[in-house]
């Protein structure tokens, strides 16, 4: 059994994986590997855990049997052709993730990033700004998306105050779930949370923001294409909506020509959402347990179709 390790962990953390499953296999790792020579490595390995750029192979060799993704997001590789067992990371994220667009969007409401301006402009306004600021426990609040972010901001925003509605083509928990409908409440939703995968791509786009509440927020922690971002700053822009915050942009690194980067109505996190300082901790935890389960041939909780993109 030989398992190849493309993942990108701290030193630290990978001689734990190292250390944990090197009594199950043999350990190869990508370091100091040529392009080549990481392609013979999944060639030959039976497990593979990480995440090596699409365009190295144009299909994964029927000898890997496990491939464990170290993100939760995987639409890259949704045309490569694979037989074995695959799993992301599943839910490990989704509490920060959902931290983050929460907390920007309760910093959005309560002027945190006008008065970070005014510090770095050693200008003092005070109550000044009182007009834009507001209140987030009583929003009405649309998700789009019953994934496991969701749920979380779902319950962090009901703990607030807040009315929530989620979206879901097939869940049954869901309360929207048609574009039409979602499109007729709209009109009397205060907050608009984007959390869905890439195969939704420009599922948010100018009807969508033309049917949006005037002055209403919008927030995106899915992935980057599935906003129309033109569309999206042109709402911005003519001030149908009040502000945006993004976790996400089409392009990443957001080109610096972007308009986002100088509104004054936008909050940008920069794809760190689910980022923190243990986060390695928790992908060498997942890591291991995943693989054990397949070794042991239990059912691995995490388990995905790579052909559907997310």
């Amino acid at each position: 059994m030989k398992i190849f390790i493309y993942a990108d962990l701290q030193k630290h953390y990978l001689e734990e994986l190292v250390k944990q499953l090197s009594g199950d296999a043999e350990m190869i790792l990508k370091e100091q590997l040529s392009d080549d020579e990481i392609m013979q490595e999944i060639k030959s390995a039976d497990i593979l855990i990480g995440n090596p750029p699409s365009d190295l192979f144009n299909d994964i060799p029927d000898t890997l049997k496990f491939w464990q993704l170290e993100n939760v997001g995987f639409e890259q590789y949704k045309d490569l052709h694979y037989k074995g067992v695959a799993a992301n990371v599943g839910d490990m994220s989704a509490a920060a993730c959902a931290e983050t667009i929460v907390a920007g969007i309760l910093g959005f409401y309560r002027g945190v990033h006008i008065m970070v301006r005014n510090q770095l402009n050693a200008e003092w306004q005070g109550e000044a700004v009182e007009s834009h600021l507001s209140v987030l426990g009583e929003k009405q609040v649309i998700i789009l998306g019953s994934g496991s972010i969701g749920e979380h901001v779902s319950k962090m925003l009901e703990a607030f105050g807040c009315s929530v509605q989620m979206t879901a083509k097939s869940d049954p928990a869901a309360d929207i779930h048609s574009y039409d409908e979602l499109l007729s409440q709209l009109p009397e939703t205060d907050l608009v949370i984007n959390t869905l995968p890439g195969n939704l791509d420009k599922y948010v786009a100018k009807d969508f923001f033309d049917s949006m509440k005037e002055g209403a927020l919008y927030a995106s922690i899915g992935r980057g294409n599935t906003t129309d971002e033109n569309a999206l700053i042109n709402a911005l822009e003519s001030g149908k909506l009040a502000g945006a915050v993004l976790d996400v942009t089409e392009t990443e690194p957001l080109p610096k020509d972007s308009k986002l980067w100088k509104m004054t109505n936008a909050i940008l996190t920069q794809h760190t959402g689910a980022a923190h300082k243990m986060r390695d901790r928790d992908k060498v935890a997942k890591f291991v347990d995943n693989v054990r389960k397949f070794l042991n041939g239990e059912k691995i909780k995490d388990e995905i179709e790579l052909a559907n993109g997310y």
